[in-house]
C-alpha cells in the first residue's frame, strides 16, 4: 500500500488519498485533478506531489494564496522536499503526509483548534483573511517547534518574545513576567520593546496582569480611551501610561502557574483582534506545560546524579 495525503483541517476532514510510488499526482480545485480539495481559497491546479524512494517532493503551480509548508510558502515553479511531519496548507485546508500524521502534528493541529469556528462560519474567505490565517498558522508552527526543541528555560522566554513581534503588527512591547510559586509576586520580567526602556517594570500595567492572574483568565482592552472595563483600576492603570490597547494572558498549566505573557500598543486603539487573543492564550498553556517539562527532567537528572 502507497504513502497517503490526509486532509486535517478543511472540507472531508480526515479523508485519505492514495499516492501511487513514482507517480506525479496534481491536487487543487478542479475535479481534472488527481486529489481534488473543495476549499474556494484553493486554485483550480494548486500544486504536484511525488514520491521517490520514500522521499516526498512538491511543487506549488504558481498559485495566488501559495502553498505553505513547514512554517513557510515555498517558491513557486521549484519542486522542494517535504518532511513527513511538516504541515501543508493551501487556503484554509491544512493536509498532512503518512496515515499517522495526525498524531505526530497533535500540537500544531491542537493549536489550529481555536480557528475552526471562524472556518465554518466562513470567516476566512477573504483573501487579505487567508494570508492573516496563514500568517497565524507560521505562528503557531515556530512556536510549537521551539518549545520542543528548546531545553532552556530562557530560550523560550526570547523566542516567545520574538514570534510575538513577528506575529502582531501593532506591538510595541511584549514582556513574559514570572511570579513566585510561593508567594505569587512578580520574580523577573523579560521583554522586548520597539523604544529603549529605563525601567522594566514600566513595561506593563500592572493591573492588567494581576488581574489576569488572580482570575485566571486572558484579557484584552482593545482601546483603553473608550472601552468600560469591570476594574476600573486597569483602565486608569493604562490611560496614566498612555497605553491604547493590551493584552494579557496567564502562562498556566495543570501544575501551577508561572506568570503571564503580556503585550500591548501604546498610540493605536483596536491593536490587537480577539484571534490574537486567543492564540496568545493558547501559547501561555504551551509555555508553561513546556517549562513543567524542563523542570522534570532536570529533576530526574538530578536524582539520576544523585
Amino acid at each position: 500500500m502507497g504513502p497517503k495525503l490526509c486532509i486535517l483541517v478543511g472540507h472531508d476532514e480526515y479523508q485519505f488519498f492514495d499516492l501511487q510510488y513514482g507517480k506525479t499526482h496534481s491536487v487543487g480545485r478542479s475535479p481534472d485533478n488527481d486529489i481534488t480539495i473543495k476549499d474556494k481559497n484553493i486554485s483550480l491546479y494548486h500544486f504536484t506531489i511525488r514520491d521517490e524512494m520514500g522521499k516526498y517532493f512538491i511543487t506549488d503551480l504558481k498559485t495566488e494564496n501559495g502553498t505553505f509548508v513547514g512554517g513557510k510558502d515555498i517558491s513557486p515553479g521549484i519542486e522542494v522536499e517535504v518532511d513527513e511531519k511538516a504541515p501543508i496548507v493551501i487556503g484554509t485546508t491544512i493536509l498532512g503526509l503518512g496515515e499517522g500524521c495526525g498524531t505526530w502534528l497533535k500540537s500544531f493541529l491542537d493549536s489550529v483548534g481555536i480557528f475552526r469556528e471562524l472556518l465554518e462560519n466562513g470567516e476566512l474567505s477573504r483573501p487579505e483573511r487567508v494570508h492573516a490565517f496563514k500568517k497565524n498558522l507560521e505562528f503557531i508552527y515556530n512556536i510549537n517547534n521551539d518549545l520542543e526543541t528548546s531545553k532552556d528555560v530562557n530560550e523560550i522566554y526570547e523566542k516567545v518574545l520574538s514570534n510575538v513581534f513577528n506575529l502582531l503588527n501593532r506591538i510595541d512591547r511584549c514582556a513574559v513576567i514570572l511570579t513566585d510559586k510561593d508567594s505569587g509576586k512578580v520574580a523577573k520580567v523579560i521583554y522586548r520593546s520597539r523604544k529603549p526602556v529605563d525601567d522594566p517594570k514600566k513595561v506593563y500595567s500592572r493591573e492588567l496582569v494581576e488581574h489576569a492572574l488572580m482570575l485566571h483568565k486572558a484579557v484584552l482592552v482593545s482601546d483603553s480611551f473608550t472601552q468600560e472595563n469591570e476594574d476600573d483600576k486597569i483602565t486608569k492603570s493604562l490611560q496614566s501610561r498612555n497605553i491604547r490597547s493590551a493584552m494579557c494572558v496567564p502562562m498556566s498549566s495543570c501544575f501551577q502557574t508561572r506568570g503571564a505573557i503580556y503585550v500591548d500598543s501604546l498610540e493605536k486603539p483596536c491593536g490587537f483582534r480577539k484571534s490574537d487573543l486567543a492564540l496568545l492564550k493558547d501559547t501561555g498553556s504551551r509555555v508553561a506545560l513546556a517549562m513543567d517539562n524542563i523542570t522534570l527532567s532536570e529533576s530526574i537528572e538530578d536524582k539520576n546524579h544523585d
